[in-house]
């Protein structure tokens, strides 16, 4: 399991999370039980890097 922590210090589970899409503007997220709410760009980029859509890239001065 990938918990994400949102900008609003709220805590997500990748593995519920149904679908991310636009939403008048803003993005919305779908969980598998039905409920939605609306999340940021970045909350948007955590939650894909977490379920490993989009590749994590390592600083030069983090490289061991």
């Amino acid at each position: 399991m990938a918990f994400v922590e949102l900008e609003s210090g709220d805590w997500i589970n990748t593995n519920f999370v149904y679908g991310i899409g636009p939403s008048k503007g803003e993005c919305l997220l779908s969980f598998a039980n039905g409920e939605n709410t609306i999340i940021t760009d970045a909350d948007r980029v955590r939650i894909l890097k977490a379920a490993g859509f989009v590749r994590i890239k390592k600083e030069k001065g983090n490289e061991q």
